[in-house]
């Protein structure tokens, strides 16, 4: 990209004072990213192996019953055989 010669000589001064904030911010946004990204990563568990045959119960979280208290309602549903 051509760079044009400007016509204010204040804009000599600010260009580059803006880039290089604009270089700050976006490293510490990229650090920010970074970090947050570790947190959850330890977060986070590795899920079990599920093989054809193996027993499971279902969470019933999102699963609409005509029970007449969702507290009442069971949590887990199953065993069932995959």
């Amino acid at each position: 990209m051509k760079e044009r010669e400007a016509h204010n000589p204040g804009a000599t001064i600010y260009s580059p004072w803006m880039q290089d904030i604009h270089r700050q911010w976006r490293q510490t946004l990229e650090n920010t990213r970074e970090s947050r990204k570790n947190y959850s990563d330890k977060q986070t568990t590795e899920q079990p192996d599920i093989e054809a045959g193996d027993l499971v119960m279902l969470n019933a979280t999102n699963i609409r019953t005509k029970w007449p208290l969702k507290k009442l309602c069971p949590k887990l549903y199953g065993p069932f055989q995959v």
